[in-house]
């Protein structure tokens, strides 16, 4: 049995307090250390400040690309790409690949992947039990294909980024099952990635994850406190621990 696996056993039995106790006293290290595996990434600069204007345009709906034929990325449906037209791949990018394994992942775990392509990077969260393996629907995300809005994406299409994370929060690992529920029932929601963080009628990727643990946990995870909640502020949280990363 893994640390991460006794971990979570010990939180659901026990308790958070007792378990943070029992680690800091039998492994003599800080909670925090023991519920991390990896480091996190610095801090990066983004724009993170309201439209000046409510319903103007964002500084994201000015960036200039001159469509292209894009590589064979799979798509939330398992298909390949076409062209790419659309602002949310444009931002989240898509033009790596890592070998990330779900097999760690328990429900409510957030997923997000970066790579140089991308503006924003991407992100969702786990639902465990629609999970069989890479080929499986199982990731709750906010996006424009193949359908604008919430919906359950393929664990495969999180290999097409030069680098992946997979974050849990060990403080409220008890709420896990409730932030997958929140964002589960927001399917169907429309994609809007110029909607403000109150605004639980539209969401981007990584607002829906932050939001699934806002209101069911209490934790704002997202590092900055910016207008927007960017998929890297979901690992720079001071909330989120790193238990696995690829690339």
């Amino acid at each position: 049995m893994s640390a991460r696996t006794l971990a979570r056993f010990l939180v659901r039995l026990v308790g958070v307090p007792l378990v943070f106790a029992y680690l800091t006293l039998a492994c003599g290290v800080a909670p925090a250390a023991a519920a991390t595996k990896y480091a996190k990434p610095p801090v990066t600069s983004h724009p993170d400040r309201a439209p000046s204007v409510p319903g103007s345009p964002s500084p994201l709906a000015r960036v200039s690309r001159t469509p292209e034929a894009a590589p064979a990325v799979p798509r939330a449906d398992g298909s390949g790409s076409g062209w790419t037209h659309d602002l949310a791949p444009l931002l989240s990018g898509g033009g790596g690949t890592n070998r990330i394994s779900f097999a760690q992942f328990v429900s409510g775990d957030i997923v997000v992947v970066l790579d140089p392509l991308s503006i924003t990077g991407h992100a969702g969260l786990f639902d465990r039990r629609y999970y069989v393996n890479i080929n499986s629907y199982a990731v709750i995300s906010a996006n424009v294909s193949p359908a604008n809005g919430v919906q359950r994406e393929q664990c495969l299409k999180y290999r097409a980024s030069d680098r992946a994370w997979g974050l849990w929060v060990p403080s409220e690992a008890n709420h896990s099952a409730a932030a997958r529920d929140f964002a589960y029932r927001r399917m169907g929601k429309p994609y809007n990635i110029l909607a403000s963080k109150a605004d639980l009628s539209s969401f981007y990727c990584s607002k829906l994850a932050w939001a699934a643990w806002r209101y069911t946990s209490g934790l704002d995870l997202d590092a900055d406190g910016g207008y927007w909640v960017w998929p890297v502020d979901l690992i720079n949280s001071r909330y989120t621990r790193v238990f696995g990363y690829w690339s």
